[in-house]
């Protein structure tokens, strides 16, 4: 298999990170449109510097490294047992040789802790989809578009996306996770009761998400501690502090 080693992106190579990104979501559009192409977010770019940089400042950047040679670059995103993938790039000139497979099992050794990632890929890049879909056992889930926008997509800058997502097995480390989250807002809804209204905001959201409902089955499953406070996770309970 072919060998890759992932090194946190130097401040002194962030120019060049993102140059190579550009070229390499250039050339997958180029590929499949040809030069009359109109997906660019900015001149002659299919994705904008701008979207890269704060990619990069909001998440944690990688290089992909070959034989001691750059080749590509990843970013992600990860809080207790969900992780994203905000960028995934391998050079056009190393193409097809099982590159951003191999970089991709190395991101899921790297964090035990996630069994949920998400992605998002424009709805042409079939080498992504196949990627996403046939090498690392994603699922298609969501298609963002005008008539279904993406949360907080106010611009629409999601429009014609898809949106992955990969469910993986419980782990020792996915449960220590779930439990420092449960932990976390248990304190909240503590100090909710005290009536600030930006913590029963916060965790209002919570009791919306999946992440809640991946903790309430973790609960039922008997895979949490008994002696784990777990206040939050009783329907009733959150229900009458945000009815209040």
């Amino acid at each position: 298999m072919t060998e890759v080693q992932l090194i946190p992106l130097e401040p002194s190579d962030r120019e060049q990170f993102i140059k190579d990104n550009q070229e390499a979501f250039n050339y997958g559009a180029l590929e499949e449109f040809g030069q009359r192409d109109d997906h660019f977010e900015e001149d002659g770019e299919i994705i904008s510097r701008d979207t890269i940089s704060h990619s990069i400042d909001e998440g944690t950047a990688f290089r992909i490294m070959k034989d001691n040679k750059p080749v590509g670059g990843v970013v992600i995103r990860t809080e207790y047992d969900h992780g994203e993938l905000e960028l995934l790039f391998v050079s056009p000139s190393v193409h097809s040789k099982g590159i951003g497979y191999v970089t991709w099992c190395e991101i899921e050794k790297k964090h035990p802790e996630v069994t949920v990632w998400e992605t998002v890929t424009p709805y042409f890049e079939k080498r992504n989809i196949h990627f996403y879909i046939n090498r690392c056992g994603f699922h298609i889930v969501e298609y963002f578009n005008e008539h279904h926008c993406a949360p907080d997509d106010t611009e629409g800058e999601l429009f014609d996306m898809f949106r992955f997502e990969k469910i993986l097995p419980s782990t020792p480390e996915s449960i220590e996770a779930q439990i420092r989250r449960i932990i976390y807002y248990e304190d909240i809804m503590k100090q909710a009761k005290e009536g600030s209204d930006e913590l029963v905001k916060s965790l209002s959201v919570y009791y919306g998400s999946d992440a809640w409902k991946r903790d309430y089955a973790a609960d039922e499953a008997g895979l949490l501690p008994k002696e784990l406070k777990r206040g939050v996770l009783s329907e009733d309970g959150i229900y009458n502090l945000l009815d209040e």
